[in-house]
């Protein structure tokens, strides 16, 4: 799942902010494109491969390329939805899906709605560049809908102390962060706030900060910006030894795989 969430690639074909009449609807037909819709009021009647759905505020529609579509208005209830048509590919140009039931009940996101109000300003004013920044929106649309149904490791706490939290481990991952004095910045018993952080994240304190250290390490050994002594000490890893054993334990290979040639002969010891 996670290969494919980023190599996804966007291309929107039709878009439209619908506001229903009593009259609205769509002519049965096969599609060539994926048709994704969410819905913010009222309700509808869509046919999809033969069966009904009455589609209601809150729900997301992603309607698979190649399906037999259909669509009519409930008068008494007129939807009002985000509707657009796109096909999606993989960096080398392969077609995509979307691993998405056809419908999903996701409430009210304001990040969606958000992102569907910039492509209808970018889609009506169409001035330069208007493609590539409707296809970064249309990215986030993916990424905020994906987030939401697969990830489960999600803050789904709204507790301002864990989003500042993270925010604050984000830049000080290197130092010597810890519980107790990540507790003390919002006066709070440190195992209420590990209890806390970990309902919120899936994973406690310890882990979470590693993941985070890790994965910097990661990044400089990737891009030859240090040996994997520095990648270590930059990343809040006092112990080397440690570093590289931890790394490889998580990562699946030793830091120094990751190393340009040149540098690997000065660190076949940390192997």
């Amino acid at each position: 799942m996670e290969g494919n969430f980023d190599n996804m690639v966007p291309e929107l074909h039709y878009y439209i902010h619908r506001k229903c009449t009593a009259s609205w609807k769509i002519d049965p037909d096969y599609i060539s494109f994926i048709d994704i819709t969410y819905v913010i009021a009222g309700k509808a009647r869509y046919f999809i491969n033969g069966t009904e759905y009455i589609v209601r505020k809150g729900d997301l529609i992603c309607i698979p390329k190649g399906t037999h579509r259909a669509a009519v208005s409930v008068p008494e209830d007129l939807m009002e939805c985000y509707s657009t048509n796109l096909f999606l590919r993989d960096q080398t140009g392969s077609d995509m899906s979307l691993p998405l039931d056809l419908i999903s009940h996701i409430g009210n996101v304001p990040q969606l709605i958000s992102c569907f109000h910039e492509i209808h300003e970018e889609w009506l004013k169409r001035e330069f560049g208007y493609k590539l920044k409707v296809r970064s929106s249309m990215c986030l649309i993916l990424y905020h809908i994906l987030d939401l149904l697969f990830n489960e490791n999600r803050i789904s706490s709204k507790d301002i102390r864990i989003i500042n939290s993270i925010r604050y481990m984000s830049t000080h991952f290197a130092e010597d962060v810890s519980i107790d004095t990540m507790a003390s910045l919002f006066h709070i018993h440190p195992v209420y706030y590990g209890n806390l952080f970990k309902k919120a994240l899936g994973m406690t304190f310890k882990q979470y900060l590693i993941s985070l250290r890790l994965n910097h390490a990661e990044n400089m050994l990737r891009s030859g910006e240090g040996n994997v002594g520095d990648a270590a000490l930059q990343s809040g890893f006092s112990d080397i030894y440690y570093f590289s054993k931890l790394f490889k334990e998580k990562k699946g290979i030793p830091p120094s795989k990751l190393l340009p040639l040149e540098r690997k002969k000065n660190t076949e010891a940390f192997k």
